[in-house]
């Protein structure tokens, strides 16, 4: 199947044209959500942000069927999240999808099903574009971190990229929905992220910039948010030690009290234990006493691509 990969083609020149209202849609293992925004010569203006569980990924095991309900309600958000593209007036928007449908047996089901549904045509991204895509975001939106490393926690998978003149990429089968499927030990944890320990000099020096949804959850967890605002939790500091204490918290806690924590979202209790349990672990083995929250990711990257 041929993928397009936007709704149509614009040519953007900043000298002909001020200002380009984009879209960008992630179908990723746990959520799936929606970016439009502005994007001119001054930067990019969010206009607006929204995320829903839709967990393609549910029953991640060794190989993946999406099972028809799950394709069911990941192309009703779909549809939902295309209403909006249109009533906003987006001028250009890509779907890309990650992890899981890149895994998934039944993928060509999945984006014929979505196609028939909404007529939008899905772009299922290796996980090297998905890592430059996230790095693109996280350079635009961090722009005052010198040659970072960025690692892009998902529900399925880590990706970790440094640019430079020798640039890493590494992807790893490790994600806050697939260790809690799986039912992760630490040290099979340890196992999957092994291929670390050969770069671990190269990797070490360089700040450590987290992009996904359990980093963005410890920060909103940090600050008791009761409302998640992008503004409070892009560019913040976790401390190894911090993240240690929530850890600690989330593990004693009954997932019903952990739905009603303030600054978690009751979609993500389940996972989130494992998801910062893989954190921590990161930060263990690269040796990194804290790390640094971007709010601005593969979305962001996303947009300024199709700019």
């Amino acid at each position: 199947m041929e993928l397009k990969l936007h709704l149509k083609q614009v040519l953007f020149d900043e000298k002909e044209l001020d200002l380009l209202r984009c879209a960008a849609i992630d179908i990723g293992t746990n959520s799936c959500r929606l970016l439009i925004a502005d994007i001119s010569p001054e930067g990019l203006r969010s206009l607006h942000r929204e995320t829903r569980t839709t967990r393609v990924g549910e029953g991640l095991k060794n190989a993946i069927h999406i099972q028809e309900d799950v394709i069911e309600r990941n192309i009703y958000c779909l549809e939902a999240f295309k209403n909006i593209v249109e009533e906003m007036a987006v001028e250009c928007y890509r779907v890309v999808a990650t992890s899981a449908l890149r895994e998934a047996e039944n993928q060509e089901e999945f984006l014929r099903s979505a196609w028939k549904k909404t007529a939008m045509q899905i772009q299922v991204i290796s996980s090297e574009e998905e890592a430059r895509l996230s790095y693109l975001g996280v350079s635009r939106g961090l722009p005052y971190l010198e040659s970072p490393l960025v690692a892009d926690l998902g529900g399925g998978s880590l990706e970790l990229i440094l640019e430079g003149a020798e640039p890493i990429f590494l992807s790893l089968p490790l994600g806050a929905v697939r260790a809690m499927e799986q039912n992760l030990k630490i040290t099979e944890i340890n196992a999957v992220m092994s291929p670390l320990a050969f770069h671990k000099n190269d990797l070490a020096p360089h700040p450590l910039v987290m992009v996904g949804g359990t980093a963005t959850t410890l920060v909103a967890i940090k600050h008791s948010l009761l409302q998640y605002d992008p503004s409070l939790v892009h560019g913040q500091l976790l401390k190894r030690e911090e993240i240690a204490d929530i850890y600690n918290m989330l593990e004693r806690m009954p997932l019903n009290l952990r739905r009603r924590l303030p600054g978690l979202q009751p979609e993500r209790a389940d996972i989130i234990p494992w998801g910062t349990r893989i954190v921590l672990l990161l930060m263990d083995i690269l040796e990194k006493g804290e790390i640094t929250v971007s709010e601005s990711d593969l979305l962001e990257g996303v947009i300024w691509s199709l700019a």
